[in-house]
């Protein structure tokens, strides 16, 4: 059988909005836990020839399995906002939609910044947010803010290639050629062309978009496990067999525009849009999802308390499994405080 992107029979109108939002939620609660796991990963991965092979290599297949969590907050984002009936750019619903996400930002922005400075001394620069991220993971939500500024553009590009395959695969190869291929391959000609960049994080918005429009939502599945197993062995591999000649880690293979990535985010998605849920299960999955943003948000703090628990504690087992205990750990102590923050009023309009 001839295997296709995206080319797939439209969505099968019994499909419920129910399931959609149902794996919508589930897709943002299998992010954010992603993302925990790649910052408990890092200070591992940064180790290469400090710590034991095999205990390097375990995180590297740790990280390897979830650096597909922050494309697929894209990519979610796309398929929502794009595929929304209700969403037709103008600059007030643009306006609307970026308050959303600025408001928070700024209120976690200022709160990470009176953080900083308390453990530090250093004098508060306030205006610093304007050039630089306060923490290292808020970077994140500029960019989510700058995708927001495109929404007229992208919808427009939507409009227009989602029900024409041909462009589809266009645009998605121009992408990959344009903006990841020369992560490994620099390739001259693109400088000559004068065309250096395409897209960026906008490629997976779309391709979010894409997926769920024509998504087809049964058989196949396995197809696309093997895929997505294929390129975590990929980044597994290569940021394996590059840091052993640099005899440092390369970090090229987790960059999240690296085809390896991309093909690992883009079958990831997939595979996630196909579940099919029992509705008894919409209302836990809901909880989660509500408090996703939340966690982002706070759980380097949490992360590094308890981090330094475990350090201090001094337990003897494998780093893999001590970096996933302290991964469920830091994403439940998370949920309890973003579970108690709820309880404050306009909570999602201040803090997510």
């Amino acid at each position: 059988m001839k295997l296709q992107l995206f080319k797939m029979d439209e969505v099968d109108k019994t499909d419920t909005d129910m399931n959609r939002k149902m794996w919508a939620d589930l897709c943002r609660v299998v992010a954010i836990f992603g993302v925990v796991v790649i910052h408990a990963c890092g200070e591992s991965l940064y180790k290469f020839g400090k710590i034991p092979v095999s205990d390097w290599l375990s995180i590297n297949l740790l990280d390897s399995l979830v650096r597909c969590s922050v494309p697929l907050f894209v990519m979610l984002s796309g398929a929502l906002l794009l595929n929304s009936q209700l969403m037709t750019a103008t600059p007030l619903r643009i306006i609307s939609r970026i308050k959303k996400v600025a408001i928070p930002l700024l209120t976690w922005n200022i709160a990470y910044l009176l953080y900083v400075s308390h453990f530090t001394g250093q004098e508060i620069d306030w205006l610093s947010m304007l050039r630089q991220a306060p923490m290292y993971h808020l970077w994140f939500v500029y960019m989510i803010i700058g995708l927001y500024l495109l929404l007229p553009v992208l919808e427009a590009v939507f409009t227009v290639i989602s029900k024409r395959y041909d462009l589809q695969l266009y645009l998605l190869s121009l992408w990959v050629l344009i903006t990841c291929v020369p992560i490994y391959f620099p390739l001259p000609i693109l400088t000559l062309l004068q065309q250096t960049s395409l897209l960026g994080y906008a490629g997976y918005f779309l391709m979010g978009a894409i997926i769920a429009n024509v998504q087809q939502r049964t058989g196949g599945s396995l197809i696309w496990l093997i895929i997505y197993i294929s390129a975590v062995f990929i980044t597994f591999w290569l940021t394996w067999r590059l840091s052993y000649d640099a005899q440092s880690l390369d970090e090229r293979p987790f960059i999240y525009f690296s085809p390896n990535v991309v093909l690992a985010s883009l079958a990831s998605f997939i595979l996630i849009t196909r579940i099919h849920f029992n509705n008894r299960f919409s209302s836990l999955l809901h909880w989660l999802s509500d408090r996703a943003f939340l966690v982002f948000f706070m759980h380097v703090v949490v992360l590094e308390s308890v981090q330094n628990q475990f350090f201090a504690a001094g337990f003897s087992m494998p780093v893999a499994i001590q970096t996933i205990l302290i991964s469920v750990l830091t994403f439940l102590l998370s949920l309890g405080i973003a579970s108690l923050l709820r309880l404050l009023p306009n909570s999602r309009a201040l803090l997510g």
